[in-house]
């Protein structure tokens, strides 16, 4: 495959990526709602902290280019970034 080939396949994947992030974001949404009507804060950070644990261990596990440090990375922007959907 040439460059522009590998070019549309990163494309589509960055529109996949997309659709599952504001699939993310959606149920996040939710999450919040039912967060406010029990007075809980945003921020859990147990739980984020667990999220982020899971993600580094699949990440070693699968053994992939990306490093678990780079998956926690990614992933706490995700969170960052759902959790102001949540407020």
């Amino acid at each position: 495959m040439d460059i522009n080939e590998w070019r549309i396949r990163i494309d589509e994947l960055n529109d996949e990526l997309m659709t599952l992030l504001n699939k993310r974001a959606t149920y996040a949404a939710e999450i919040g709602k039912i967060k406010k009507q029990k007075g809980l804060p945003v921020f859990d950070e147990s739980r984020e902290t667990a999220v982020l644990n899971g993600v580094a261990e699949k990440a070693r596990k699968a053994g992939g280019p990306l490093s678990e440090e780079s998956f926690r990375n990614i992933f706490r922007v995700i969170m960052e970034e759902t959790r102001k959907v949540e407020e």
